[in-house]
């Protein structure tokens, strides 16, 4: 066993200080709370709102998302629990948030000590990507809970085997299972496996009830997709024609081939993202000095590290073409975990522990640089213009025509009641009388931003004259939305 004893003084002392720093990152998220945002998440949202009405899978949603059964399902019984908000929409992403503050301590004590446990967990409690993305909804967050946790019911099963006939490295695979059934880049969890088992130059025949439990996860999504669409397959082959769209000039890759994200990937990520750059300057201090100094201790954490990083800079995303995983700060969740283990790790070394105020110092410096790197980020309360906008959507005695996108978030706004007359653009408004017209010039800009070929009708970018604005909500005039009238 890695981990050091501890007496039980020690542990109820843990124990105090460790619901002492649930409670700081949880008042954290609250405080900087961010709700639904304007993309993936309503894809999201539709979907868990069809499960509870009896519609399964829509094929006109975005069907890459739609197919996350193991996050629209949970939402699916929030809604119908607490009704649809944005509470309800975040809270399953919100606990396993906090789930994973409370998971690193364990793994923190399971491979080096308490303290460093504690430290490790007080670290992820304020952890800028981690605050930002634990209140909106989305599939990293969580997935990477669920993959964690399997791997920490393996170490754990290695270190201190509790369960009979080899059943803690069963669940270990169905964890990861779960994991993948609300994202599947959580697969890539194989690769600290096979670099685990090379490690210890040693295969127990209890390893293959890992992917066993994989694969149990994988019978259960394809018996219930052969329910829902009469193909088990659906989610694989739905996944592979969305890639291969967005791979297409259609989309561009989503600007994933861009320069220079496309070439310097995740070093550029690093060094530019803030809420990534100031945790992960030290989490690179903290791998060079492990690996320098042969801190054995520290190499199960490498394992995962390591591998993960390399092949989300350098890997494909589709197991038939060459597809580079988008620069993008959520996807480094998946080895958020030992890279805040191994910065912890480095904090609780005796050169740095004897000098007590170098660990206050950078303690302090991230704990200001986070809380700033929130605080000033502009994707919180997203759909506030929109808001604004429903009762008057609601209440027109004309049609109202507005963009798919604003229209999907409408939709959620009015908990999936009703949005009034309101109908998407069709391909041209020149012929539109006696309506009203809605510019929502935040949404147009991020949807043509991400769809380069995306067409709006003409009139859009080029007013009518006789158009008249009855109504303009929003203080930035560059995000604002219009609402005209076409006589």
């Amino acid at each position: 066993m890695i981990g050091k004893p501890f007496d039980k003084d020690l542990l109820k002392n843990a124990n105090f200080l460790l619901f002492l720093i649930v409670i700081f990152g949880l008042l954290l998220r609250l405080v900087f709370f961010s709700g639904m945002g304007i993309s993936d998440s309503l894809s999201y949202s539709k979907a868990a709102q069809d499960i509870n009405e009896g519609k399964g899978i829509d094929p006109n949603s975005t069907l890459t998302l739609s197919t996350k059964l193991g996050l629209t399902f949970p939402m699916s019984l929030a809604y119908r629990l607490f009704g649809v908000n944005d509470f309800s929409s975040v809270i399953f992403v919100l606990l396993t948030s906090i789930a994973s503050i409370i998971l690193i301590f364990y793994f923190g004590r399971l491979l080096f000590n308490e303290k460093i446990g504690l430290m490790a967990s007080f670290l992820l409690s304020f952890f800028p990507l981690d605050i930002v993305h634990a209140t909106q909804l989305g599939s990293d967050l969580p997935s990477a809970f669920f993959m964690a946790l399997g791997v920490y019911v393996f170490l754990n099963a290695e270190m201190n085997r509790k369960l009979k006939y080899g059943l803690d490295y069963l669940l270990s695979g169905i964890f990861i299972g779960i994991g993948y059934l609300i994202r599947e880049s959580v697969l890539l969890i194989a690769l600290f496996f096979i670099f685990y088992i090379i490690y210890k130059r040693k295969i127990k025949r209890e390893y293959f009830l890992v992917p066993a439990g994989v694969i149990i996860i994988f019978i259960i999504e394809a018996f219930i997709f052969l329910y829902l669409t009469g193909d088990p397959t659906y989610r694989i082959i739905k996944s592979q024609q969305y890639l291969a769209e967005a791979v297409s000039s259609r989309y561009n890759y989503f600007g994933r081939l861009d320069f220079p994200e496309g070439l310097l990937h995740y070093p550029w990520l690093f060094l530019t993202n803030n809420l990534l750059t100031y945790f992960y300057i030290f989490i690179a201090i903290a791998l060079v000095y492990a690996l320098i100094n042969k801190k054995k201790e520290t190499y199960i954490t490498l394992l995962w590290f390591v591998p993960l990083l390399l092949y989300l800079s350098f890997g494909s995303y589709s197991p038939t073409q060459y597809l580079p995983f988008k620069a993008v700060d959520r996807y480094t969740y998946i080895f958020t975990i030992p890279g805040i283990l191994l910065f912890a790790f480095f904090l609780s070394e005796k050169k740095i522990a004897m000098k007590r105020w170098i660990t206050t110092v950078i303690l302090a410096f991230l704990l200001l640089v986070s809380i700033s790197a929130v605080y000033v980020r502009e994707d919180r309360h997203l759909l506030d213009n929109l808001r604004q906008l429903y009762p008057f959507v609601k209440a027109a005695d004309k049609t109202v025509f507005i963009d798919d996108r604003s229209l999907s978030a409408l939709d959620y706004i009015s908990g999936y009641v009703s949005n009034g007359n309101s109908k998407k653009y069709p391909d041209s408004l020149d012929k539109v009388k006696d309506s009203y017209i809605v510019i929502n010039r935040h949404m147009i800009r991020n949807l043509k931003e991400a769809n380069k070929n995306l067409v709006f009708p003409d009139e859009i970018g080029n007013i009518p004259k006789e158009w008249k604005i009855i109504k303009e909500i929003g203080k930035i005039e560059k995000d604002k939305i219009i609402v005209y009238y076409a006589p």
